[in-house]
């Protein structure tokens, strides 16, 4: 299975428990009007030799299974979304190395959509320990490019940068930490909450939900 990608020690009380991200949403140029927006599968960043263990690299991939399922939860039920499988986008992409911009123009015009959604994942680890106790928390880091068809340049872009951290640390995060029930998270519990954090950002969402 092909992810494409175009390159294109704690141990505290869950009531201490908080987090604190960083993140970076960008919005290039006016937004164009779109029918429909063609969402990739979760990919992977292209690895320079021996910079992942193969822990990390299992990791990476088991993450961007997880992501492709919350996509779905996410954005499988509006119609102004198209999800690609990774067979689908193979079916699509007949020579995976034309180009980046070819291979948008290729989902463009198999999707009908005007823009493609790529989401890179970068960082995928679990917690070491329990909701009430950690060694290590859980941390997440991917980010999302939203790319014009017609011209093949990204129009809108986020990324979101998490690691867990105790309340004491980062005493500015108190509501999230209260809506996440003080608690050490999961990765996936980590990773869903940061994409639906993305997508209160996207802008088509916003345009939607204003009307």
């Amino acid at each position: 299975m092909r992810k494409i990608l175009f390159v294109i020690g704690f141990a505290l009380l869950p009531l201490s428990a908080c987090s604190s991200f960083y993140d970076d949403t960008k919005e290039i140029g006016p937004l164009p009007e779109l029918t429909c927006v063609a969402v990739l599968p979760t990919g992977i960043p292209v690895e320079k030799k021996g910079s992942l263990s193969a822990a990390q690299k299992k990791n990476l991939i088991d993450g961007t299974v997880f992501f492709d399922s919350v996509m779905v939860d996410e954005l499988g039920g509006r119609s102004e979304f198209k999800l690609l499988t990774e067979n689908r986008l193979d079916a699509i992409l007949g020579n995976p190395w034309g180009g980046r911009i070819q291979q948008v123009r290729d989902i463009g015009s198999a999707t009908g959509c005007g823009a493609v959604l790529e989401t890179t994942l970068s960082r995928y680890r679990d917690r070491v320990g329990s909701e009430m106790s950690i060694e290590t928390p859980a941390s997440v880091a991917f980010s999302m490019d939203l790319v014009s068809v017609e011209h093949g340049v990204v129009f809108w872009s986020t990324s979101y940068n998490e690691s867990q951290k105790a309340l004491f640390d980062d005493i500015f995060s108190f509501n999230k930490a209260q809506k996440r029930g003080f608690k050490w998270l999961t990765v996936q519990e980590l990773g869903r909450d940061g994409l639906k954090s993305r997508f209160q950002e996207f802008p088509y969402f916003n345009k939607e939900d204003t009307e």
